[in-house]
């Protein structure tokens, strides 16, 4: 049986707040944009579900994110090679980028499962949660729990302090939308007292489903508002599902008063890049701003990166 237990949080290596409540200095970071994406990792496996957390990671550096939030991260898991995946992952793209990833995890679901204590692996019963991987430092992180395996975690990473970003992962099935109406009643007042930011993650509800209609009254859609001004990119239908209809489930979403101004949004479809295939059974979402005050037009950005 599963059951929810306390937070687990993974930091490496990572500056947080002290006991007097502040926040470590901040780096400087010359970057004029920041670019955020979220991406359900499908447990490490591929689309048939073969697990190859190195395909995972490759994708994730290919994605070129200041800060990445993941859903379905496991621990200790028997049937994933008992492997702390927060931890391979950030290690994994400091390997590949040469840049010094830090990540954050929140346990969402817990188990009682200890084969891989058993096999003289891993270091506890077996996990599944969210985190996030930033290509500097996590300054601060906070979480919430919004039900029996669901939780919404809070990042500010040093290139953007004052940008409180949010990953989370919801109920799932059409037929849990009573559940994801109170989740989102949970986290929505508790994403307001972190100050406009941003939230990203799988909601697992198209974008006219009645429970969603409280965050989109919040949060501009970054991906319509995209589409709607010609700067979306890759899956030009907006579904997140390989291999479906269209269903776009996978959302970043921006608060108005966020001094961010959205530049491009792109679905990234791994199947489409050298050396790649089927990774996950859901595409990441990034989406690019550019730092600054709030803005209503989208400005191209040439030479960023």
């Amino acid at each position: 049986m599963r059951r929810l237990g306390a937070l687990l949080t993974v930091v490496v290596p990572v500056a947080l707040m002290g006991a007097s409540g502040q926040r470590a200095a901040v780096a400087s970071y010359p970057a004029p944009t920041f670019r955020v994406a979220t991406f359900n990792i499908h447990k490490g496996a591929d689309r048939p579900g073969r697990y190859d957390l190195e395909q995972t990671i490759d994708l994730i550096a290919h994605l070129d994110a200041d800060l990445v939030g993941v859903q379905e991260a496991l621990r200790n898991h028997a049937g994933f090679g008992c492997d702390d995946q927060p931890a391979l992952i950030a290690e994994g793209l400091r390997q590949r980028t040469g840049q010094p990833w830090t990540s954050v995890y929140a346990q969402s679901w817990v188990t009682e499962d200890r084969r891989c204590l058993g096999r003289g692996q891993g270091d506890d019963v077996e996990t599944e949660g969210v985190a996030f991987f930033a290509r500097d430092r996590i300054l601060e992180s906070r979480w919430v729990r919004l039900s029996e395996g669901r939780v919404g975690l809070a990042a500010r990473v040093a290139s953007m302090p004052d940008v409180p970003v949010i990953v989370t992962h919801l109920a799932a099935s059409r037929q849990d939308q009573a559940g994801r109406a109170q989740e989102l009643g949970r986290l929505l007042p508790w994403a307001a007292q972190q100050r406009p930011g941003v939230l990203l993650g799988d909601l697992n509800a198209r974008p006219d489903a009645d429970e969603l209609a409280p965050v989109l009254a919040r949060y501009r859609d970054a991906w319509a508002e995209a589409d709607a001004r010609g700067v979306a990119r890759g899956v030009l239908s907006g579904s997140t599902r390989p291999g479906r209809r269209v269903s776009r489930i996978d959302y970043v979403l921006y608060s108005p008063d966020v001094p961010l101004t959205l530049q491009s949004v792109e679905i990234v479809d791994p199947a489409t890049l050298p050396g790649l295939g089927g990774v996950s059974d859901h595409f990441p979402v990034v989406a690019t701003f550019l730092r600054g005050v709030p803005g209503d037009t989208v400005t191209p950005v040439v030479g960023t990166r």
